[in-house]
């Protein structure tokens, strides 16, 4: 099928405002963008970079802002409601792939954190893509446990998500189909966001 792209309005404990790249239907991947309080939005470099990666794998992809964000309703919740937000993106999304599709859920930062929280209430999804998990600053206790493909991409010079921690979290999964990619980079990935999208690219089979 040919790509469409179109805006959209996610149902969550708010109205969220979303992008939504209807490619195929056979795969999707939702992403989460960064901490709203530190300007994080959809159109972020990262979460665009992600976005480009998966699409040219013939990925659907679907971009949203959080609570308080942009044009979606309310304001920010401390991770909370942002939880929920990222649920009911998923569930759009699924809403818009055939039952059997390939989903991932994806997130940079403080959406990494989010989406692998709301993985603990999804019942059917394949793959977590997590860019630069803050392990300084939230715990990833309920990873280790996760038995799905999960790929984590961190950056050496990175001090919000430093190496090292990135290192222990991979160290301590116990899914065997795990993937670590380090880019030289700080936490933000500028000039970087290319080599993101080839990591992509080499990585995530075709669809």
């Amino acid at each position: 099928m040919s790509m469409s792209i179109e805006r959209v309005t996610i149902g969550s404990d708010h109205n969220l405002e979303g992008l939504l790249r209807l490619k195929s239907k056979k795969a999707g991947v939702v992403i989460c963008h960064p901490h709203p309080l530190y300007g994080g939005n959809m159109y972020n470099n990262v979460v665009s970079a992600i976005e480009d990666g998966y699409a040219a794998q013939g990925f659907s992809t679907l971009i949203f802002n959080f609570r308080g964000v942009g044009n979606s309703e309310g304001e920010y919740d401390e991770g909370e409601g942002e939880v929920r937000d990222a649920t009911a993106a998923y569930k759009y999304l699924a809403e818009h792939l055939d039952g059997d599709a390939w989903i991932t859920l994806a997130g940079y930062s403080f959406g990494a954190w989010v989406i692998s929280r709301s993985s603990l209430e999804i019942d059917r999804f394949d793959s977590l893509f997590l860019v630069s998990f803050p392990c300084l600053i939230y715990k990833y206790e309920h990873l280790k446990t996760f038995n799905k493909e999960i790929v984590i991409v961190g950056g050496t010079y990175d001090d919000i998500a430093p190496m090292d921690d990135l290192y222990e979290l991979y160290q301590n999964l116990s899914t065997l189909d795990k993937h670590l990619k380090v880019i030289n980079t700080t936490h933000f990935y500028t000039g970087k966001e290319t080599e993101l999208i080839d990591f992509i690219k080499e990585t995530i089979p075709k669809k």
